[in-house]
């Protein structure tokens, strides 16, 4: 297959191969076209944590997924959500800043 001189010096892509119909290559308009169209809404902000289950719930975490046909960061984040709104920060500041109880040297 015998590629065209290409029109542009600093692009490794040729504009057209010979036998090759270009007649349906994006161009810039359809481009950005097509990203305003679609893609998936986002959900904002996310910050992400790296987690290291031992091997066992690792293989049950798989089993999981794959049998709710789902995947792991769908599957995990409601549940690390809940398990965070759970949680009460008073609580855990009261039980950090309470004294330990040291004996006294007499």
């Amino acid at each position: 297959m015998q590629l065209a001189a290409s029109t542009e010096k600093d692009s490794d892509t040729p504009s057209t191969i010979s036998s090759f119909d270009n007649k349906n290559r994006l161009d810039g308009f359809m481009a950005l076209r097509k990203l305003a169209q679609g893609g998936r809404p986002s959900k904002g902000p996310r910050h992400t944590f790296l987690v290291k289950p031992d091997i066992t719930r690792a293989e049950k975490l798989q089993c999981i997924i794959e049998l709710l046909d789902t995947n792991a960061v769908d599957y995990l984040t409601p549940l690390v959500a809940a398990h965070i709104d759970a949680v009460d920060l008073d609580a855990l500041e009261r039980r950090k800043q309470e004294a330990l109880p040291i004996a006294k040297a007499s």
